[in-house]
């Protein structure tokens, strides 16, 4: 009898004496929001590359996918990433990885071809077209480096075959990022994808060195519906760099970009990383702390969420905003 009654007992409290979230609720509700679920970083480099990397494809995808960020885009100055997109998605289905191509002299430069077969191979993944970074003259002169140089425009028009990729990237309906070219040349590149109606435009990393625009330059951009990339590796960057390839680099502070935000407005900012060399954070955890940093500089949580989610989910065309 006594056995009998232990038994019910038992049976009694394993019935009713559970956790209240057994019923229905789950154990993790009160773990901390990642302060960038729904993120998308719009510039990450990845290895392989020519470059060493701190991560690879895969790596990058589920760093960010555990941190809960809805997409980002792979880049690379000597290769396509659009072929490496399509894989990463097939292994890593929990976040939507792009690449696009660099119209650097690894791939012919201003080569219409390469970037014709960059979006038919990554298809919906292969959406990124940047004009020249490493190889473009303005960098090379920036930087005191000796090479043949790349121009996309001259007197303040676009070559021949810098409108012929631009007419591709329009048709396509592809994001035209500008890379390392000069302000000039940049301006030049906005003018005439305005005349061609390409509705997604990208400066990249717009205060820094390269290109170097003015607060003017950039008004004058965003006004013509081109976003401003803000990168938060330049604020890693200058003499106290942790890489050294990034010491000949002037700093652009974020005390500098929020009050660039603040003047201009957030609707035309993108937020990314551009993280990916070994001595610097992984691309998630300078993301977070990216935010944080903007937030300290008094960016409201609504301007952030325009410059790390809308922005850059409209210029990728990711439903569901």
């Amino acid at each position: 009898m006594q056995a009998v009654f232990f038994t019910l007992v038992w049976m009694v409290c394993y019935w009713f004496c559970l956790p209240v979230y057994a019923v229905g609720d789950s154990p993790m509700v009160n773990l901390p929001k990642s302060t960038i679920e729904g993120a998308i970083d719009f510039h990450i480099h990845s290895s392989p590359d020519v470059i060493p990397r701190r991560l690879d494809d895969f790596e990058v995808a589920k760093l960010a996918a555990s941190a809960k960020m809805k997409a980002v885009v792979l880049k690379n100055h000597f290769a396509s990433t659009a072929a490496r997109a399509v894989l990463v998605n097939k292994i890593v289905p929990e976040i939507e990885v792009f690449g696009g191509v660099v119209l650097n002299h690894s791939v012919g430069g201003i080569n219409p071809d390469a970037v014709g077969a960059m979006h038919r191979i990554g298809g919906k993944y292969g959406k990124v077209v940047w004009l020249p970074t490493v190889d473009a003259e303005h960098h090379l002169q920036v930087f005191h480096k000796s090479g043949r140089g790349i121009k996309v425009a001259e007197n303040g028009k676009v070559l021949p075959e810098t409108a012929a990729v631009l007419k591709m990237v329009g048709k396509e309906n592809l994001i035209l990022e500008t890379g390392h070219i000069s302000s000039e040349e940049v301006m030049a590149v906005v003018g005439e994808a305005n005349l061609l109606n390409i509705k997604n435009i990208l400066i990249t990393h717009a205060m820094a060195d390269v290109p170097g625009l003015s607060l003017e330059n950039m008004q004058t951009a965003a006004a013509a519906g081109a976003f401003l990339e803000l990168a938060f590796v330049n604020d890693l960057m200058g003499e106290n760099a942790a890489d050294e390839g990034h010491k000949n680099w002037h700093q652009v502070s974020i005390k500098k970009m929020a009050a660039a935000i603040k003047l201009i407005g957030a609707e035309h900012f993108v937020l990314s990383t551009d993280l990916g060399r070994k001595p610097d954070p992984l691309p998630a955890e300078g993301y977070k702390l990216f935010v944080k940093k903007l937030r300290d500089e008094g960016i409201s949580p609504h301007e952030i969420d325009l410059m790390m989610k809308h922005n850059p989910a409209r210029l990728l065309g990711i439903e569901n905003w």
